[in-house]
């Protein structure tokens, strides 16, 4: 039964959907969290560019969950879509967050400027920035490119 202003999302959307709603609901609480503690960290930037990075990734995973069904790619890509676009933002936020703790600044060196760490801290750092950025990128032109297309009569895509 749904109430007034409320959406069931179990009847109103696929898996899909509600996958990326609650990890984009999930990435924006942790980021407003993040937020409250950015003077606690060993660099603020850092940390105030983790708090932004979760707060508009988690927004962003939002509002693709709400336009999903627009995305019109087969069953293999959709689910590598999803995962690489969800994987790489939280895998960002991580090494953000990693950085802002650590001090590490050699993958990130605007806002890491005058930090450094330890030379682990330094590489996964910069292993982790750079494997989820290149999943996000991955998964954010799968959805692109199945945005672009669209279902027509035969079931046929068709470029617009």
């Amino acid at each position: 039964m749904l109430l007034p202003g409320r959406i069931n999302m179990s009847a109103a959307a696929t898996s899909f959907q509600r996958s990326l709603v609650v990890a984009g609901a999930i990435l924006f609480l942790l980021g407003l969290l993040q937020g409250a503690a950015v003077q606690s960290f060993a660099n603020p930037r850092m940390a105030l560019s983790a708090h932004l990075t979760a707060v508009q990734s988690g927004l962003a995973l939002m509002i693709v969950g709400v336009i999903w069904p627009a995305v019109s790619l087969n069953a293999l890509l959709l689910k590598i879509a999803r995962w690489t676009i969800i994987i790489g933002m939280y895998g960002l936020w991580l090494g953000l967050t990693l950085s802002a703790a650590s001090g590490a600044s050699d993958a990130l060196p605007i806002a890491g400027a005058g930090y450094s760490a330890n030379r682990l801290s330094e590489v996964a750092v910069s292993a982790t920035v750079l494997v989820s950025s290149g999943l996000m990128t991955l998964g954010w032109l799968l959805f692109v490119v199945g945005l672009i297309r669209r279902h027509v009569g035969g079931g046929k895509p068709e470029r617009l």
